[in-house]
Order: C-alpha cells, then sequence, then structure tokens
C-alpha cells in the first residue's frame, strides 16, 4: 500500500490472534482505494469542467473580438464562424441571415460544403428544423442528416451528421442562424454550452441589428443628398432650360415675320440665357463637389464669397473674429454648406443690395451671421415647390448634423438673418490637452 498498490491485501491467518487486526488493514485498503477512484473522477470532472470554461471563455473572447474589429457584416459572420468550429472542434458551418419572410440565404460558410448544399441549404435544413415554429432561447438539433447531403460522396464517410444550430436574435425578431455540423457518433454537450452559444447569438444579432441600422442612415444620407441636388438642378439649371425653349418658340415666329431687329433680339436673349445656364452649371458642379480649401474652412468661406460677388454683383462685406481652430470634416463641410446655401438663396430671393458676413468668437462659441437687406419673406406663407422651404429645411438639418443651434429671422420688407452658433475648440487647446 506504501508504493500505491492500493489492491494488496494482507492474507488472513486462520485463528491466529492477528485474524482481526489482518481484516481490519484489508478494509482500510479497500477504503483507501475507493476514496482515491473518488478522488480521480472528481479531478477529472473539475478538470473537465476547466476545461469547457477555457473554451467558452476561448470562443467568447474571439467572437467579441470579431464584433470590435470587423469593419462589415461578411467579415464578421466569416471570423466568428471560424472561431465556433475551431473551438467546438465542427466539421464544418454555415450562418444563414433571413432577409424576408421565406428568404434564408447563406452569407457565410466554413469548411468543404458542397455547392449544391449551399445553394439548397433551406430545403435541406427545413425538412426536421422547421423554421416557422422556432422559438427564442433554445438551441436547436438535428441528428440525422445525410453526410453526402452535406459534403458530397467520399470513399470514407460516416452515414449520418449532427447538426447544432443558434438563432441569431435580436429582441423578438430572429434574424438568422448559425448551424454547425458534427460527426454522427460525437456526443453535443449542449447543457454545458448552451448558455455561451445562447449568448453568442444575442450578440450577433444585435450586431447584425446595428450594420443594418447603419447601413439604412447610409441610404438615408444618400436619398437626402440626392433629393437637395435635385431640387437645386429643378430651381435653377431646369427652369433657365424651360425658358430656353420658350426663347427657342419665339424666335421660330420671329423668323416668319421678316423682323431683323427682332430676330437679332431674340438671338441675344437666346445666347444670354445660355450663359446663364452655363453659369449654373459650374456653380452646381462646385457646390456639390468637397468643396474645402486645403487651407481649410476660412479660405473656403472666403473663396465662397469671392465667388458670389463676381456672379451676382452683390458686395458682401466679410468680417472674421474666429481664432485658429482646428475643425473636424463634418463641421467643416456643413459650415461651408451652410454659408454657400445662404448665399445662394439671398442670389436667387432676395434683391439685396448689400450682404454682411460676420464670424464672432464668444464664451467659446463660434457664432456665424449672414445677413441682407433684401425683400424678405414669411415663412409661413413659403410654398413647398417654390424651393425656399427646401433650402430653410436643409440649413436646418445641416446644423443639426453638428449640433449647432441656427435662427432663422425675416420679415416682408425688411431683409433676412440667419444666425449659427456651434461649440469648438481652439487650436492651441487641442494642442495643449494632446501633449
Amino acid at each position: 500500500m506504501r508504493g500505491v498498490n492500493l489492491d494488496a491485501r494482507v492474507e488472513l491467518p486462520q485463528d491466529s490472534d492477528f485474524s482481526e487486526l489482518a481484516r481490519d488493514i484489508n478494509m482500510l485498503g479497500k477504503m483507501i482505494k475507493n476514496l482515491s477512484r473518488d478522488t480521480e473522477i472528481q479531478l477529472q470532472k473539475h478538470t473537465d469542467h476547466i476545461t469547457r470554461e477555457s473554451r467558452s471563455l476561448a470562443i467568447l473572447y474571439d467572437v467579441a473580438s470579431s464584433i470590435n474589429l470587423s469593419h462589415d457584416l461578411n467579415e464578421l459572420f466569416d471570423k466568428s464562424l471560424q472561431s465556433l468550429c475551431n473551438n467546438l472542434n465542427a466539421s464544418a458551418g454555415i450562418i444563414r441571415q433571413f432577409k424576408g419572410k421565406n428568404k434564408k440565404d447563406v452569407v457565410a460558410s466554413f469548411g468543404e460544403i458542397n455547392h449544391s448544399f449551399l445553394a439548397n441549404a433551406d430545403r435541406f435544413l427545413s425538412i426536421q428544423y422547421p423554421f416557422d415554429e422556432i422559438k427564442l432561447g433554445q438551441i436547436y438539433r438535428i441528428d440525422r442528416l445525410d453526410y453526402a447531403t452535406v459534403f458530397g460522396a467520399t470513399s470514407s464517410q460516416p452515414e449520418k451528421l449532427r447538426v447544432l444550430s443558434i438563432l441569431l436574435q435580436y429582441r423578438e425578431n430572429v434574424l438568422g442562424a448559425i448551424h454547425l455540423f458534427f460527426p454522427g457518433d460525437t456526443s453535443l454537450e449542449l447543457d454545458s454550452y448552451s448558455d455561451l452559444l445562447l449568448s453568442i447569438g444575442r450578440h450577433l444579432g444585435s450586431t447584425v441589428e446595428k450594420f443594418r441600422l447603419l447601413e439604412e442612415e447610409s441610404e438615408l444620407r444618400v436619398m437626402q443628398e440626392r433629393t437637395r441636388i435635385s431640387h437645386e438642378l429643378h430651381d435653377s439649371l431646369a427652369q433657365t432650360i424651360a425658358s430656353l425653349r420658350i426663347q427657342i418658340r419665339v424666335i421660330d415666329e420671329t423668323f416668319h415675320s421678316d423682323d431683323e431687329k427682332a430676330i437679332w433680339h431674340q438671338m441675344e436673349r437666346i445666347e444670354y440665357t445660355i450663359d446663364q445656364a452655363n453659369t449654373q452649371l459650374r456653380e452646381l458642379i462646385a457646390h456639390f463637389r468637397v468643396p474645402i480649401d486645403e487651407q481649410g474652412l476660412i479660405p473656403s468661406i472666403e473663396e465662397t464669397i469671392r465667388r458670389t460677388q463676381e456672379e451676382a454683383g452683390i458686395p458682401i462685406y466679410f468680417q472674421n473674429e474666429w481664432p485658429e481652430q482646428e475643425f473636424s470634416p463634418d463641421v467643416e463641410l456643413n459650415v461651408l454648406r451652410i454659408v454657400q446655401e445662404c448665399l445662394a438663396n439671398i442670389r436667387k430671393h432676395s434683391q439685396a443690395e448689400v450682404v454682411r458676413v460676420l464670424l464672432i468668437f464668444r464664451d467659446g462659441n463660434n457664432i456665424l451671421i449672414i445677413e441682407d437687406d433684401g425683400i424678405g419673406f414669411d415663412e409661413s406663407t413659403i410654398v413647398p415647390a417654390g424651393g425656399r422651404q427646401l433650402g430653410l429645411n436643409i440649413l436646418r438639418d445641416r446644423a443639426s448634423e453638428i449640433g449647432a443651434q441656427i435662427d432663422i429671422e425675416s420679415e416682408p420688407g425688411d431683409g433676412t438673418r440667419i444666425n449659427l452658433q456651434f461649440k469648438a475648440e481652439p487650436a492651441r487647446e487641442l494642442l495643449e490637452s494632446a501633449s
């Protein structure tokens, strides 16, 4: 027994004074052997538990890293699926994203799965996996799926596969599913990993929803920009071209009158209209491209003012009291767009004789003031189709994007004043905070 031979026993002498002692020693050996066996079993269970916990942490870390580092859904799905297959020793796996009521597309795969299965995964899996009856908070398992169906026919293969399915869920919505394929003789320890896999399904589902919302937001911004461009085209270039068509009809009638003076007059009007259309087109090109000068926001505002003075012939007085500052690209672009929109509205509608553009820095706030002495307007009476109301809404949207406050003050016959106010740190403060 000292040599760890727990099966050793003392031979029992017959009718000896040591018979009772021998029986006690043998009983002690048996008890030590049982205790040793129980200790080994508990140690193995504890080792298995630590192994599962380590594997769970590895899976959770890989999936969390994929969520944080992935730039799009395809990259996220590929990394997450590879991590799950490697850590759970799955032969292969797929991720399906549900994009409609009855549409379930394979968006990621791992392992040598044949193309026929990928193209018809919904039909093969739905035989024993009724997706229309799925319940949240559960892990699904298929125990009888032909190996050849998933991987194709090979010389040596097991007859069946086991499939573990994890739902990608966001709140009460199922956005997709992960399917992991195991050999038929694999014991799937659902009780050990169910909570982890359900948590991963929820995290991935939330991330899928986040990417979907970001995509919708991006599409909405594109639609808004397209709408703005279309309105600008309608209010400027399209109206000029429509006027040109009318003038061409007039000159056609004038040719039949043999009035040479009237013909030349109409020709000059057409030439002027074409020049006007060309100017408007150049203005639109300059207005909708990225307009920020390499030197920063202030030089870009000065260039916009100079071009407006040349094209409209309106004197514009510019005064800059802003300290040297650094702005984010969003702030630079939106402030410049606001200046451009205001000056375009003044040129088109105000009939102003004088315009002032003031940049004031007060109590840590950047203030932009654009005012004119034109005819003004009553916003409540503006017809949306006229374009002016659209322009005012654009100004408010631009201000909202950078967290700025904008006030639009105007009365008929009393000019217009635009006051934009926002916060931005001076460049020297940024440098000090960086150091």
